[in-house]
């Protein structure tokens, strides 16, 4: 346990540094660029939490954050990549919509929770076949999924823009959910809802699997060592598929909080890339939950706040990309600059030796 609680302190002493010497480097751009990083700095915590509605849209941007870092969280920890967390949330998506129109019978009480398992079937679903694929047949999951990606898409695309077309001209979607299906918002003029709530409490479950139960230590030992874990009597194509099925299902879920929750119909471009972003958020914290809603809520901080940074003072809100990926950078190179310190640590003491 002792050595399990040093790997996390050193990894958090590498994450914290990461993020310092990136907001650094941000602050050094913005002087060049003859801009007062205490200024800049000001402006895009100010945008992010200055007021009831800027807390609000961060925590909005949060969500999805979260939910996609989730999924990524548990198909990584238990050895296989999902990659195609996109198109499980676009399908999703699209699901949760047909839910909305043709479903409108259904009452309040049970319409939500009805769009949710149905938008995390389709997902599951359609994570299944790359899963299965990896699994039966040793076809690199990576590769398949970014594939379903664009298939599923395209696929999307061309519903709404022909069978499901909405008779809006102006907007490329489907019809308008019924009301009945509509998440409530939690504070007006923002995109923040009720989703949170469920997004609060996949949170808590998805701890309690991967940290509190036995399928969770089974996720961890195939990951870690999956020829370790057969011999320990786990079925590793198993637990791999039903890692990626959750995944998958948790991207479709997502993709049901953007219809019901924020724009109340399927679009065309439903999603920023949610789920590659999601991805970067947990792999920059080991695919820790707990982390995940942290970076999470950070990475969405500096979204919102960069966007009134530009406004308020002029620096370019895509400066946020540059720290971002600076973070990013020294996260995945924490392993090489270790090594390099360790050499560098081990040298110093040979000359103090021979001295």
């Amino acid at each position: 346990m002792k050595l399990v609680t040093k790997e996390r302190k050193e990894y958090l002493i590498s994450l914290s540094l990461s993020i310092i010497i990136s907001l650094l480097m941000g602050g050094v751009i913005m002087l060049i660029n003859g801009k007062s990083p205490i200024v800049g700095y000001g402006a895009l915590l100010d945008g992010a939490f200055g007021s009831k509605f800027k807390i609000a849209n961060t925590l909005a941007k949060t969500a999805p954050l979260v939910m996609t870092g989730l999924a990524t969280a548990i198909a990584f920890n238990s050895g296989i990549s999902n990659i195609g967390g996109e198109g499980q949330l676009y399908l999703g998506a699209f699901a949760a919509a047909l839910s909305g129109i043709y479903l409108s019978f259904l009452p309040k009480s049970i319409s939500i929770i009805a769009v949710i398992l149905i938008a995390g079937i389709v997902g599951g679903l359609y994570a299944f076949i790359p899963g299965i694929l990896k699994v039966k047949f040793k076809v690199n999951e990576v590769v398949t999924t970014i594939m379903f990606n664009t298939i599923a898409i395209l696929f999307t695309s061309y519903l709404v823009n022909n069978p499901f077309a909405t008779s809006d001209s102006k907007m490329s979607g489907t019809d308008i959910i019924a009301s009945s299906f509509q998440l409530d918002k939690l504070v007006s003029l923002t995109t923040l809802n009720s989703s949170i709530y469920y997004v609060a409490l996949i949170v808590i479950l998805m701890y309690y699997l991967m940290n509190k139960t036995s399928n969770g230590y089974e996720f961890k030992m195939v990951g870690q060592n999956g020829l370790f874990a057969k011999y320990g009597g786990v079925k590793s194509g198993k637990t791999m598929m039903i890692a990626m099925v959750i995944s998958g299902a948790i991207c479709g879920i997502t993709g049901a909080f953007e219809v019901i929750g924020v724009h109340y119909r399927f679009l065309e471009k439903i999603s920023p890339e949610l789920a590659f972003d999601g991805m970067l958020v947990a792999l920059v914290v080991k695919n820790n939950p707990i982390g995940i809603v942290a970076m999470g809520l950070f990475f969405a901080a500096m979204k919102t706040g960069s966007i009134y940074m530009e406004t308020a003072t002029g620096i370019p809100s895509e400066l946020v990309k540059v720290i971002q990926a600076v973070i990013i950078l020294f996260i995945a190179g924490e392993n090489g600059f270790k090594s390099i310190y360790i050499n560098w640590k081990l040298n110093r003491e040979s000359i103090k030796e021979e001295n």
